[in-house]
């Protein structure tokens, strides 16, 4: 009998980069709005910050992380820098 071979998930999996950082909840909802609009995938998610971290912070005790895929980095980082001042003065930008 021949044995097959194991079912793998694909290389694609779990390539997810980190897009931006903000404390603002008013910046990651309108964040959300334009990814979706511009139909990009992502994830959010809300981090604790540990109590002596939160001078880097302004003292927020939660940040909003902004996920997406590796392939879909460049397109969201344009249409972040597309956004109006008022909001990417408060957001934190990863570079890959």
């Amino acid at each position: 009998m021949k044995k097959s071979k194991p079912k793998t998930m694909g290389k694609n999996i779990d390539r997810d980069v980190e897009l931006c950082r903000t404390t603002n909840a008013r910046v990651s909802s309108q964040m959300m709005r334009t990814l979706v609009s511009h139909e990009i995938p992502f994830t959010q998610n809300w981090v604790r910050v540990p109590f002596y971290k939160r001078v880097a912070y302004n003292g927020a005790k939660e940040v909003c992380v902004i996920s997406t895929h590796y392939n879909q980095y460049q397109r969201a980082r344009r249409v972040l820098d597309h956004m109006e001042v008022v909001y990417r003065e408060r957001m934190i930008l990863h570079a890959v």
